[in-house]
């Protein structure tokens, strides 16, 4: 895209992305409330190099215009805190805090960032992409489809009703499996 930088976040951009990152929540998830928003930013701030530029499966991408931050994508370790799941026991990332300024949206830089996020991955050797959205978010679930993303499970709550969704990933080879992917052993 032209104009636009994506590159590595790095820990002078630690309170701009911590920032960008409370004004997306609280356009994403305007049903929570300010203090909820407030602690989540805290926590984030407080754990932003730790998760995300410390881990051998952490990362964080940044998008810039003209340096104003404009989107971000990034994937941390998963914790396999969704134990129904069936997901890789390693090697296998969260994709997290992918939002783009309304300004920019509608011209590809949400792709753009999943596929720089995706050659992180592969250098770091990740052969598993996995996301949790919500119906809520418009187009989330089809967006991530077309990123070759498949549904696992939605969880059965009518607020939320949770989205689980995975991508495996084999070197130079994308795959659609609903199993490990057997190109990579």
């Amino acid at each position: 895209m032209k104009g636009i930088e994506i590159r590595p976040a790095n820990f002078n951009d630690t309170a701009a992305v911590v920032e960008f990152i409370a004004k997306a929540r609280a356009d994403m998830f305007p049903m929570l409330d300010a203090e909820s928003r407030q602690q989540h930013a805290k926590r984030e701030l407080a754990n932003f190099q730790l998760t995300y530029l410390d881990q051998p499966h952490g990362a964080f991408l940044l998008a810039l215009s003209k340096g104003r931050l404009i989107a971000t994508a990034a994937y941390q370790a998963y914790d396999h805190r969704f134990p129904q799941l069936d997901l890789m026991r390693e090697d296998v990332v969260e994709v997290v805090r992918l939002y783009v300024d309304p300004a920019w949206r509608r011209a590809g830089l949400a792709s753009s960032l999943v596929s720089a996020l995706e050659q992180v991955a592969q250098q770091a050797k990740v052969k598993q992409l996995y996301l949790h959205t919500h119906p809520f978010l418009p187009g989330a679930v089809s967006f991530w489809e077309r990123q070759g993303f498949h549904v696992l499970e939605v969880e059965d709550d009518p607020v939320w009703q949770t989205t689980h969704m995975r991508r495996t990933i084999c070197g130079r080879v994308q795959c659609y499996l609903k199993q490990p992917c057997l190109l990579a052993a």
